[in-house]
């Protein structure tokens, strides 16, 4: 869903500004001689304080330009890849509006997320000379809220690949749901006579026979039919239906219905099958023809139980007009017609007057489709040079251009996902590192005494990884949250088993995990005596 992507997105901004902030902190302490000798001639904490916030919003206003530089670039590939389907995308621009936001919410983050540091800074005492920069000791309260930071990072970040790859997944189970008819195979074709050069029915008729016989007399099609209504095409034809005994006025005895008019071949060439009956006929088509063919969703609920086979629906009837009814002389498996998310809708299936009201010619082929395309174009202009073909595309493009924008936003998702994966990871390294260059001098003392590389390489690792770990557990107990809360939002969410999660978990704890060891292992390489010349 959309608000996800965006909420996706604030938690990939926070990453960054988590990081940030562990950098500037770490900034700060580099420069803690600087501060003290300012503060020792007179400058006061609230300069410094403001001193530091300036060069953290220009630095803040520096990124924020380069991401609308980014922005620029990308609103021209995004064009490309985009979904038509998007809302207002082509008035989409990278304009001054759009400069303006991003200067903003980079003053914004420059401010919030270098307050910390600035202030932390602004309140060095002066302290003795031989004292500054000692890397021997680890200033805890400083390291607390590192650590506070990169908790909040990994947590953040195992929310969101948990969260966003079980979306991934929904998606992924979606794309394998059976649509209930064979879309590889079919090619559909927007055929729609002309009314000033087709003015009666029976005109019309007459033509679309034409049309239909051309088409099924080309090499590789093997069947063809017609239908008012193609399913994906964005044409609906909804009504109510009624059972047989029960009152057509009383709203609680009617069933919303996809209602469609097809041709006797239509069924059979889009791969439907059937379970009960028989197929429509060919005589079936006059227009005082009586049957209908129903899918087992209007078997189910008007009939529990019993077949509908012989039963009578009335169709589109109301109070006004009580008497339509169709005697079902066949069930077939449902089709999905609008979305392939839900369960599939009940639908009735008329053949009386199909031509008459025939838009759609559907063609089963195992031809690749931009032949077939050319073939049943050079078939329509055999029979009536100047009837135009609006469309020709398969039902597998139709069912994917349906889903165009979830995958657009699911690969956005992804993108995401991987870049929260990798700057949790950067997090985790640079403060390790930042950590152990402090602690220079203990490590060289413990090596010096009969420590192996061996145990400095665990015992780095072990405490930035326990670090870490609280992260992960953290994280692990709000996906769950937000998976609740989806599951709410989201009619056809589902979340899968502690498996799925367990992988989000294991793909952040080997990001974290990759970030300790490469410090623990540079630490493991310190020459003893070197480390302990050091100041």
């Amino acid at each position: 869903p959309l608000w996800f992507l965006m909420a996706s997105a604030v938690m990939f901004l926070l990453i960054g500004c988590a990081n940030v902030a562990n950098l500037l902190l770490a900034r700060g302490v580099a420069r803690q001689r600087e501060i003290a000798i300012r503060i020792a001639i007179g400058a006061r904490p609230a300069r410094i304080v403001r001193q530091l916030l300036t060069e953290t919003c220009v630095l803040a206003l520096v990124g924020g330009f380069g991401g609308y530089v980014l922005t620029v670039i990308a609103w021209k590939i995004l064009p490309a890849i985009v979904p038509v389907s998007i809302p207002r995308l082509a008035a989409a621009r990278a304009d001054s509006s759009v400069l303006g936001f991003a200067i903003v919410v980079a003053l914004i983050n420059g401010f919030l997320f270098g307050m910390m540091p600035a202030l932390r800074a602004g309140w060095t005492r002066v302290i003795a000379s031989n004292q500054f920069g000692a890397r021997g000791n680890v200033a805890g309260k400083g390291d607390r809220i590192r650590s506070s930071l990169i908790v909040a990072e990994v947590a953040i970040a195992v929310t969101l690949v948990i969260a966003g790859g079980q979306l991934l997944q929904n998606f992924f189970d979606l794309l394998r749901t059976d649509p209930g008819f064979q879309a590889n195979h079919i090619l559909a074709s927007v055929i729609i006579p002309e009314r000033l050069q087709y003015t009666t029915p029976e005109s019309r008729e007459v033509v679309y026979r034409r049309f239909l016989d051309a088409v099924r007399a080309l090499p590789g099609v093997d069947g063809a039919g017609t239908v008012d209504a193609l399913p994906f095409s964005g044409e609906n034809d909804g009504g109510l239906i009624t059972a047989n005994g029960s009152d057509v006025s009383d709203p609680n005895h009617q069933t919303l219905a996809e209602i469609d008019t097809v041709s006797p071949e239509y069924l059979q060439t889009m791969g439907v099958r059937l379970s009960k009956g028989r197929w429509f006929r060919e005589e079936d088509m006059n227009k005082s023809s009586d049957v209908a063919i129903v899918n087992d969703v209007v078997e189910a609920h008007l009939w529990p139980g019993q077949s509908a086979v012989g039963k009578r629906i009335c169709v589109y009837c109301t109070p006004e007009k009580p008497d339509n009814w169709k005697q079902v002389v066949g069930v077939v498996s449902s089709v999905r017609h609008v979305t392939m998310e839900g369960p599939p809708p009940a639908s009735v299936y008329l053949s009386a007057a199909a031509f008459e009201r025939a838009q759609f010619l559907v063609a089963r082929t195992d031809w690749p489709s931009g032949e077939m395309e050319k073939a049943i174009r050079r078939a329509i202009a055999g029979v009536d040079p100047n009837q135009p073909v609006f469309l020709s595309v398969s039902m597998q493009t139709l069912i994917s251009d349906s889903l165009a924008d979830r995958r657009f936003i699911m690969m956005l998702l992804a993108i995401f996902g991987c870049l929260a994966l990798a700057m949790s990871g950067a997090g985790v390294y640079g403060v390790t590192s930042y950590l152990t260059s402090r602690r220079t001098q203990e490590i060289g003392l413990r090596m010096a005494l009969g420590a192996t590389p061996g145990n400095v390489q665990f015992l780095v690792f072990r405490q930035a990884f326990t670090t870490a770990t609280i992260g992960l557990a953290i994280g692990l107990g709000a996906s769950f949250a937000l998976m609740r809360a989806l599951r709410g939002v989201l009619a056809a969410f589902h979340f899968g088993n502690l498996g799925d999660a367990s992988i989000g978990v294991g793909l952040v704890a080997g990001f974290a995990a990759l970030g300790c060891w490469l410090p623990a292992r540079r630490a493991a390489q310190l020459d003893p005596m070197s480390a302990l010349r050091q100041e």
